[in-house]
C-alpha cells in the first residue's frame, strides 16, 4: 500500500509539466492562426481590388446619402423613389460638372509638355538651381571620363498598343461606374433591411436589440462624418476657386475642383495641390509674386481647414490619431492604389467606429482613435 502511494507521488510532477505545456502551445497557436488569416485577407484585398473597390465606394456613398433618403421618407416618399431621385440626381449633377471641367482639363493635358518645359526653363534661371545644375554637370563629366569606353546593350520591351490600353481602361472605368451607381441605388432602396437581417442572426431578443442599436450608431456616426467632410472639401474647393480667380490664374474652377477632391486625402492631398498650383502659376505668370500668393493662399486655406474648421465642426466625436492616418494612407494606397488613398481615411474611420462599438475589438478602436484608454468605459 505504501509503494502505491509513492508511485503516485513520483508520477505527479511529470503530469503537471505536460498540463502546463499544453496551454502554452495553444496560446501560440491562436496568434499564429490570426497572423495567417490576416495575410490571407490582405492578399485577397489586393487580388480582388477590381471587384472590392466599387463595392467600397458604393458602401461609402450609401452612408453619405442615407440621411437624405431617410429625410425624404418623413415626407412619405418611398425609399426606392427617394433613392432613385438622389442617386440619379447626383449623377446628373456630377455629369454637368464633368462636362464643364472636361474642356479645360483636356486643354491642360494637351499643353502639359509645353507647360513643363516653361517651368523647367524658369527654374533653371533661378540662381540656386543654376549652381546645383553646374555641380551636377561637373560630377557627370568626371564620372563619364573615369568610366571610359563601355558598350551598352539596349533592351526594347514589347508593350500593347495605346489603342488597346485605352479601350481596356475605358471598359474597366465604365463597368466600375455602373457597378457603383446601381449598387448604391439598391443599398439605399433597401432601407434598413440589411441592418434587420444582421440583427436577426443573433438568437436572443436582448442581443438583437443591442446589435440594432450598435448598427444604427455606426451608420449615424459614419454618415455624419462623411457628410461633414464632404461639405468641408466643397468649402475648400470654393475657397481655392475664389483665391485663384482673384489672382488671375487660368481655369480657376478646374483647380478649385482638384483641390476639393484632394482635400479628402490628409497631408498628401494638400502637398499635391500646392505642387500643382505652383506649377500652373509658374507657367502662367512671369513674376514670382503670383506663385507665392497662390501657394501661400492655399496653405492658409488648408491650415484653417485642418486646425480650425474641422475640429470646430467634427469636435472629438470620431477622430483618428496621426499615426493611424499615415499608416492607413500607406496601407490602402498599397492595396488599392489611388482609389485606396482617397478612401483610406473613411475606411479607417469605419473600422474604428465598428471596433469601438464591439466588446471584443474595442482595443483596436483605442489604437486607431485619438484618445486614451480612460475615455473607454
Amino acid at each position: 500500500m505504501t509503494h502505491a502511494v509513492v508511485k503516485v507521488e513520483l508520477e505527479a510532477p511529470g503530469a503537471e509539466r505536460e498540463s502546463r505545456s499544453a496551454p502554452f502551445s495553444s496560446r501560440l497557436l491562436v496568434p499564429l492562426l490570426g497572423g495567417i488569416f490576416a495575410v490571407l485577407v490582405i492578399a485577397g484585398l489586393r487580388f480582388a481590388r477590381s471587384l472590392l473597390v466599387p463595392i467600397a465606394v458604393a458602401l461609402l456613398l450609401t452612408l453619405l446619402l442615407g440621411p437624405l433618403v431617410r429625410g425624404m421618407r418623413k415626407y412619405r416618399v418611398l425609399e426606392p423613389v427617394g433613392a432613385a431621385l438622389i442617386v440619379f440626381g447626383t449623377m446628373i449633377v456630377l455629369g454637368i460638372v464633368t462636362a464643364v471641367l472636361a474642356d479645360p482639363a483636356a486643354q491642360w493635358l494637351r499643353r502639359a509638355p509645353e507647360t513643363m518645359r516653361q517651368v523647367e526653363w524658369k527654374l533653371r534661371n533661378l540662381e540656386p538651381v543654376t549652381a546645383i545644375q553646374a555641380t551636377a554637370t561637373t560630377l557627370g563629366q568626371a564620372t563619364s571620363a573615369s568610366s571610359g569606353d563601355s558598350t551598352t546593350q539596349r533592351v526594347q520591351l514589347v508593350t500593347p498598343s495605346p489603342l488597346h490600353q485605352l479601350g481596356w481602361t475605358t471598359a474597366n472605368v465604365v463597368t466600375g461606374i455602373l457597378t457603383i451607381v446601381f449598387l448604391t441605388y439598391f443599398l439605399l432602396a433597401s432601407g434598413t433591411m440589411f441592418r434587420r437581417k444582421i440583427a436577426h442572426l443573433f438568437p436572443s431578443g436582448a442581443h438583437r436589440t443591442r446589435i440594432k442599436r450598435a448598427l444604427y450608431e455606426i451608420e449615424d456616426q459614419m454618415s455624419r462624418y462623411l457628410l461633414i467632410n464632404t461639405l468641408i472639401s466643397l468649402g475648400v474647393g470654393i475657397a481655392t476657386w475664389g483665391l485663384l480667380a482673384a489672382i488671375g490664374m487660368p481655369n480657376p474652377v478646374l483647380w478649385g475642383a482638384v483641390a476639393g477632391v484632394l482635400s479628402y486625402i490628409p497631408y498628401l492631398g494638400a502637398l499635391v495641390t500646392v505642387v500643382l498650383i505652383g506649377i500652373v502659376a509658374l507657367a502662367s505668370f512671369d513674376g514670382n509674386q503670383h506663385v507665392l500668393l497662390a501657394c501661400g493662399g492655399f496653405l492658409v486655406i488648408d491650415l484653417l481647414k485642418g486646425y480650425f474648421l474641422t475640429p470646430l465642426i467634427l469636435g472629438r466625436g470620431m477622430p483618428l490619431n496621426t499615426v493611424a492616418i499615415l499608416v492607413s494612407l500607406l496601407f490602402w494606397g498599397w492595396v488599392w492604389g489611388i482609389a485606396g488613398v482617397i478612401m483610406a481615411v473613411p475606411l479607417t474611420v469605419m473600422l474604428q467606429v465598428i471596433a469601438s462599438n464591439s466588446e471584443r475589438f474595442r482595443a483596436v478602436g483605442i489604437l486607431l482613435g485619438n484618445w486614451g484608454a480612460h475615455r473607454i468605459s
